[in-house]
């Protein structure tokens, strides 16, 4: 591979994990409904989306760098290092290796995601807290948001599966 054509994948690279971290930063940070010890937000469909666009190691880095800068943003800075463990596991579930972005890898990976930020938040608030029981009220929240960001997810990537330049496009192939 050429000199140029290499740091132009590099640039596009970057390009796309700025721009994903801003979509997550965004929908985590707008429309948030407040619960008892933080928030339900829309950017796990963005997470998921980074996941299926993304390489993993990038995908991994731009979910955690975009949610925990929301929360640092929101007043919640004591979950910057929670909320960048949970978005950086809910990505390793995807696969971005197949030619559409629904795949059934990744219908699975939806669950597992959902999944993982609840008990994530659960864990995480456990061990904040320093009590167990505290964090359960927020489980139902939890699953809420993420059934909702998978919902977003399989809408717009439904969407983009239907049309391959797109795809390509954002996939920057």
């Amino acid at each position: 591979m050429n000199k140029k054509r290499e740091i132009s994948q590099h640039i596009s690279l970057l390009t796309r994990m700025a721009l994903l971290a801003a979509i997550i930063f965004v929908l985590t940070s707008s429309l948030k409904i407040p619960t008892a010890t933080g928030y339900v937000h829309l950017g796990d469909a963005a997470v998921c989306f980074a996941a299926v666009l993304l390489p993993t190691p990038f995908a991994l880095v731009t979910a955690a760098l975009g949610a925990s800068l929301a929360d640092l943003a929101a007043g919640y800075p004591q979950w910057i290092i929670i909320t960048a463990l949970i978005k950086a596991a809910m990505t390793l579930a995807f696969s971005s290796k197949g030619g559409k972005l629904l795949c059934p890898r990744n219908y699975i990976a939806l669950i597992a995601a959902v999944l993982i930020n609840a008990l994530g938040y659960y864990l995480g608030g456990s061990f904040m807290y320093g009590n167990f029981t505290v964090s359960l009220s927020e489980i139902p929240s939890n699953l809420l948001q993420g059934a909702v960001g998978a919902l977003i997810f399989l809408v717009l990537c439904g969407i983009i599966d239907k049309n391959e330049s797109l795809r390509r496009l954002l996939r920057g192939r």
